[in-house]
């Protein structure tokens, strides 16, 4: 019986053989699942703390929000230096012009006032002349006359862009010291204002009456003598009247001068001291 059991084996090894196969492949299929669990389980301990479904702590929420805001107020703080700077810069180039033009002015004042106060001298000869017992001739009203004539200028030459352009644009908030703008206001809007005003008026009187007399009573070629006397100049249908009539307009004349005077030397003092301001406040020379 052994042996032929024996030689049955040895007559079927191919039987033998599948049957050990079979059972290896139900054992690697029945562990696959096993691995593939344990896997799973693993990843679930070893999930990255900023897995979508990770909650946060209120913490997180609190710092981040704080490094946002830390951030934002930062980049406003940059900025707001930023054009505080750039406004400083504009602010000193308005002040440099303005200086220039206060300098101008500075000019236009010495001048003008040393030639109104000419004039008033001028007027007060001219009413001596005028006004002599023994009479005036046509040669000495006529000189007279002609020296008021070549001191007299009524416009006024004031420099007013800088502050103009400042004025319209708005500018003039980058001033930051309000004595300084209530200084410019007090200077271009009202004193510069009231003496053009004034200097508008004058030469209006001037067209409407002293250039009308001119053209009723004078010659105009005895304005410039060619032969240098003025012993033949004769004045145009000359009267007691006539000659009263210029004396009114001529007084009129010499009490705008004195006007122009009034007008200009407090804006002369103002502008005076806007430099000394200015010069102050932006360290300018």
């Amino acid at each position: 019986m052994t042996d032929n059991t024996d030689d049955e084996h040895l007559d079927n090894p191919t039987n033998t053989q599948s049957e050990n196969s079979s059972d290896e492949i139900i054992l690697t299929t029945n562990t696959d699942p096993i691995n593939q669990i344990q896997e799973t389980e693993n990843m679930e301990v070893h999930k990255h703390p900023h897995h979508v479904t990770h909650k946060k702590k209120w913490g997180e929420y609190l710092l981040e929000f704080l490094m946002l805001f830390l951030a934002v107020f930062l980049g406003f703080i940059a900025e707001n230096q930023r054009e505080h700077i750039v406004e400083h810069q504009r602010e000193k180039k308005f002040a440099r012009r303005l200086l220039s033009d206060l300098r101008q002015d500075s000019l236009f004042f010495e001048t003008r006032i040393q030639l109104l106060e000419k004039r008033q001298q001028a007027h007060e000869q001219f009413l001596k002349i005028m006004t002599n017992p023994a009479g005036a001739t046509d040669s000495a009203v006529n000189r007279g006359f002609v020296r008021i004539l070549l001191l007299t200028e009524t416009s006024n030459d004031f420099t007013t862009a800088t502050y103009n352009q400042m004025k319209t644009s708005g500018s003039l908030r980058y001033i930051d010291n309000d004595n300084l703008t209530t200084s410019l206001q007090q200077y271009y809007d009202v004193l510069l204002a009231k003496t053009s005003r004034d200097a508008e008026g004058a030469d209006k009187f001037f067209t409407d009456y002293i250039i009308s007399y001119m053209t009723k009573h004078f010659r105009f070629q005895d304005f410039k003598p060619s032969d240098g006397s003025s012993l033949h100049i004769k004045l145009l249908n000359r009267s007691a009247q006539s000659d009263q009539e210029l004396i009114n307009i001529m007084g009129v004349w010499a009490a705008n001068c004195d006007t122009q005077l009034d007008l200009q030397r407090p804006a002369q003092k103002q502008m005076l001291e806007l430099i000394k301001l200015i010069k102050k406040e932006y360290h300018l020379e």
